[in-house]
């Protein structure tokens, strides 16, 4: 979803949420706890390199009040690093295979599934809105596909209705149809299509809708046919509600007191099926997921790749975490990452954090997964850079 001035944001109206209850508090001390014994080192003639990273993890989770993180390396060389910090919730630490909540890192799926299935012959991203799904208020059916993916449709963001929210979680457990949600929270569109820029989880709900009706099946199964099983996304699932055992707890500040509770008792169905569906995934697999992207480039075309990555710029001032969006995918502001180039897509949901990126000028491949709604310890992303790129120029 959308960026609120540092990431994309979920945070929603707490009236809603007034009846939950949560369980007990965890000890602070926890929260700091070190799971270096997970990390997964680098080859032996990289033990400074595998320390340094895991103790830029340790104290940023410190730094940055995190309750756990965990991060993964896959450098030019095909050598990978994964590290952990912190918990899951108790006692439980985080381990390097746990997936989080990725948040709108979910839309560089999406896009890349919209591409293939237009590379099949399927569809054309210059198809309008009309040629797939029936009118609804407040949408122009003469929107492309394409200005969906790259949010020049002007369609107004469900993500800044506070009724969406109070809609969401007011029913925790209720199972929504899409439709309904772009028909009851829509708003006017905020422009004319094509004349601006917005960002608009509401044109991915819809992409996402013409996905299921193209192939027939649950987007949560095209995914997994798709992407996951055959790039080895092993520690990456999609879903509408339901939380595989072993995911990481996702925590967030339901009273905003300043201290995080477990949000993992409340139920996701109704956030998880009004999106059409979100992705949870381990850092290790993002890593492996824009490596497969950007460095690989197996998973689309030369010439759809190069169409995701031809960005729109400038973005607005409110959306600074992006200098440019593409299809599905963006160009991080320089200020953010070390001055230096950086494509991916970085997202939050509910209790979590996460990105997946690319540093073309170094040929490395990052994940990051953060276990909080606002997920300040991705504010390492520069750090973790600044560490691999003074290894890679030694």
């Amino acid at each position: 979803m959308k960026s609120n001035k540092k990431h994309e944001h979920f945070k929603f109206n707490t009236i809603a949420i007034i009846y939950l209850v949560l369980v007990s508090f965890i000890f602070l001390s926890l929260f700091f706890s070190s799971c270096s014994d997970d990390s997964d080192p680098l080859p032996d003639q990289e033990p400074a390199l595998s320390e340094a990273l895991q103790n830029a993890l340790d104290e940023g989770l410190e730094k940055y009040n995190g309750i756990g993180i965990s991060v993964a390396v896959i450098l030019p060389d095909g050598e990978k690093w994964a590290g952990a910090s912190g918990i899951s919730h108790g006692t439980v630490p985080i381990t390097t295979s746990m997936p989080f909540g990725v948040g709108s890192t979910t839309k560089n799926f999406t896009a890349a599934t919209i591409i293939k299935l237009a590379e099949e012959g399927k569809l054309n991203l210059d198809d309008s809105l009309h040629s797939w799904l029936p009118s609804y208020p407040n949408v122009d059916s003469t929107i492309t596909l394409k200005q969906l993916l790259n949010h020049t449709s002007g369609l107004n963001d469900i993500a800044d209705n506070v009724d969406f929210w109070e809609g969401i979680f007011w029913e925790p457990s209720k199972s929504w149809n899409p439709e309904d949600i772009i028909i009851a929270f829509n708003k006017e569109p905020v422009f004319p299509i094509g004349a601006d820029w917005n960002y608009s989880s509401t044109g991915y709900i819809m992409l996402r809708m013409i996905i299921e009706d193209i192939t027939g099946s649950d987007i949560c199964s095209v995914y997994k046919d798709l992407f996951f099983d055959p790039y080895g996304l092993s520690n990456t699932y999609a879903s509408k509600g339901e939380l595989q055992t072993g995911t990481a707890h996702g925590w967030f500040d339901i009273n905003n007191d300043g201290s995080y509770e477990d949000f993992y008792p409340w139920p996701r169905t109704a956030f998880a099926s009004g999106i059409c569906g979100e992705i949870f995934s381990s850092a290790e697999d993002l890593a492996k997921w824009a490596k497969a992207m950007f460095h690989d480039k197996s998973v689309l075309s030369q010439e759809s790749l190069d169409q995701m990555l031809t960005f729109h710029s400038p973005c607005t001032g409110e959306e600074f975490f992006a200098a440019g969006y593409g299809l599905g995918a963006f160009k991080f502001n320089p200020d953010l990452v070390n001055g230096m180039e950086v494509i991916g897509h970085s997202g939050n949901a509910p209790g979590y954090a996460a990105a997946s990126i690319y540093i073309p000028e170094y040929k490395v491949s990052l994940g990051f997964v953060d276990n909080t709604e606002e997920g300040n310890t991705m504010n390492l992303m520069g750090d973790f850079i600044a560490i691999i790129v003074d290894h890679l120029e030694k």
